[in-house]
């Protein structure tokens, strides 16, 4: 009975899977549906391709309000809200999230233009050029940045590998492309030539899986760079949708460490960024929580602090973070007194926080105008290393420290 329960569960998984597979990643426009370039321009939803081919390992995903796919492994959370016209596409499973992931050729990753995941758009042309091609993504690391596109099934060679490095955890408007001695990309370098007026078929391939397409824009306008959602489409043939619904402003998140801290009343607090950065520590401050160390400049830091609280012992927990680059080591002191020290858990997500990232150190005294370091070592994950990242310090009352320090990351 056992055996059949399973059984049946797997099999209505399956059709879940192919009944989102079919709906997420058809076309919502008609083969009717043509674009038109105006006076050197032409733009684009991502959502609206006609077709798309090469899906048989990898397939782009729609995602808008109403509509979440479910294909394998996709750690990221839904980006609608800034995207333009409330929805975009995804490149899915997103199998290699990390550097830290398997890269496996022709499966998550294609160097080849036009072999995988391939998405088509009419576009009616009426100016003979060079087109400049800007796309809008959004990329939360770097295994998710990489993209081509090409022209009526052809692939030139400046339609390879669309780069983009800066911009993350945003919709960001990017038209550089990766070469061997600049891996972030050459501006200028990403182009398409149309040689004859009419409909020609414009192309977009996977490069990297997980990738996160808004919309592109192609203009003969060399310096152009697109603002904000960028211009709006031009329709020669064909009725478009009506656009998705909107989404409200995500609210923002509580850093960890806020919620680990007020988790006992009497907790008291000395956030990271409160710490020596004076140039001789190593450490910098990162985002407005962070504390992390550049491990091209050194894989070792330490910085401290006067201790402001009243003297007495306190049960003391670190809040620090994990990374997929590699792992860190820390040490506290107070007073020149190693208390102890904690090495992170490895993890496979580009940054993971909670109760396993927290260490505890239990009935420590320590006095007022004591002076308190934090010294960290950053360890490898093949050839990258973590940045030795961490939020502060939280002075608990003793007894409760387990219970602080095993606070859950909330979602």
């Amino acid at each position: 009975m056992k055996k059949v329960l399973l059984l049946l569960v797997a099999v209505i998984s399956i059709q879940k899977l192919a009944s989102q597979s079919s709906k997420f990643n058809a076309p919502i426009v008609s083969k009717d549906v043509v674009f038109e370039e105006k006076k050197g321009f032409v733009a684009v939803e991502a959502e609206y391709f006609y077709k798309q081919t090469k899906s048989e390992i990898r397939e782009w995903f729609r995602t808008s309000k109403n509509e979440t796919p479910s294909i394998g492994r996709d750690d990221d959370e839904q980006h609608c809200y800034g995207a333009s016209n409330n929805a975009y596409l995804e490149i899915l499973p997103d199998e290699r999230v990390t550097h830290a992931d398997e890269l496996k050729p022709n499966d998550n990753f294609s160097n080849v233009p036009g072999k995988m995941a391939v998405v088509h758009y009419k576009v009616k042309f009426n100016t003979t050029g060079r087109y400049y091609v800007w796309v809008r993504a959004f990329s939360t690391g770097g295994e998710d940045n990489g993209i081509h596109v090409g022209v009526d099934n052809t692939w030139p060679e400046h339609g390879k590998r669309m780069q983009w490095c800066k911009g993350k955890n945003r919709w960001t408007w990017e038209s550089k492309q990766r070469t061997k001695k600049v891996h972030c990309g050459v501006a200028k370098e990403v182009y398409l030539d149309i040689t004859s007026p009419g409909i020609h078929d414009i192309q977009f391939s996977m490069r990297e899986d997980g990738f996160e397409f808004d919309k592109f824009v192609l203009t003969t306008d060399a310096n152009y760079v697109p603002l904000k959602t960028g211009r709006k489409s031009v329709v020669a043939t064909g009725v478009l949708p009506a656009p998705f619904p909107k989404v409200k402003k995500p609210a923002p998140k509580i850093p960890y460490i806020k919620t680990v801290t007020a988790s006992v009343a009497e907790n008291k607090v000395i956030y990271a960024q409160e710490f020596l950065t004076d140039g001789t520590t190593n450490f910098y401050k990162n985002g407005k929580n962070w504390l992390v160390l550049n491990p091209k400049k050194s894989k070792d830091a330490e910085t401290s602090i006067v201790f402001k609280y009243k003297t007495g012992n306190y049960d003391v927990v670190f809040v620090g973070a994990g990374e997929s680059n590699g792992v860190s080591i820390f040490s506290f002191l107070v007073d020149k007194k190693e208390v102890g020290n904690f090495k992170l858990p490895a993890t496979n997500k580009i940054l993971e926080q909670g109760e396993n990232f927290n260490a505890l150190w239990q009935n420590i005294k320590i006095k007022k105008g004591d002076k308190i370091k934090i010294k960290a070592k950053a360890t490898s994950a093949g050839h990258k290393y973590a940045r030795a990242r961490w939020e502060g310090i939280v002075f608990v009352p003793v007894g409760k420290g387990k219970h602080v320090k095993n606070i859950p990351l909330s979602k």
